[in-house]
């Protein structure tokens, strides 16, 4: 059976991930870029995903864009036209839009505004008719920011918390019968 290409594409915290050691029964290319914003992903789609010929798409983006100061409606401009030339380019590929994870008091991506952004996500995922991946879910204490073990300095996620998402995404991947 063939392998499926699996790409995840985001910013820093995707870039973190250590895929090839606790993923590596799945063939998963991390396309994670310290710094990223949903303007950079924009601008390397062609070169970074659609040339990749992925079978599955997961994208977490726009943490980044809290931090440049730019509106929700910028990012989701932004955003759409991802997941347009996303899903016009790989028709074939299933696409999961990541929610964006909590933070741990961080001024400039506070959790509320996470919170109403992802809804936004989850609208957008069904307007394109692909997936919305809540992630946060797993990352939420009782006071809905992250969890302290997961998380290094409160926005980045700690070696507990990328084996609590490679729990998840494996849970997710293996419940599809032709990944692995």
């Amino acid at each position: 059976m063939k392998e499926k290409r699996i790409l995840l594409v985001g910013d820093s915290i995707t870039e973190g991930f250590p895929v090839n050691t606790i993923l590596s029964e799945f063939n998963i290319v991390n396309k994670g870029v310290y710094g990223d914003n949903t303007s950079g992903v924009l601008s390397r789609l062609q070169s970074d995903v659609i040339n990749e010929y992925p079978d599955y798409v997961f994208l977490l983006i726009g943490t980044n864009d809290f931090a440049l100061e730019r509106t929700n409606e910028q990012i989701l401009e932004t955003m759409h036209h991802i997941l347009d030339t996303l899903t016009s380019s790989l028709v074939l590929a299933e696409i999961y839009l990541t929610s964006i994870l909590p933070t741990r008091d961080i001024a400039n991506r506070p959790n509320d505004r996470i919170n109403l952004f992802n809804q936004e996500l989850k609208k957008i995922s069904f307007n394109f008719g692909i997936h919305y991946f809540d992630l946060s879910v797993f990352f939420k204490d009782e006071m809905g920011e992250l969890k302290s073990d997961l998380t290094t300095d409160g926005l980045h996620i700690s070696e507990n918390g990328y084996q609590l998402w490679a729990e998840v995404l494996k849970n997710k991947l293996s419940a599809k019968p032709t990944i692995c």
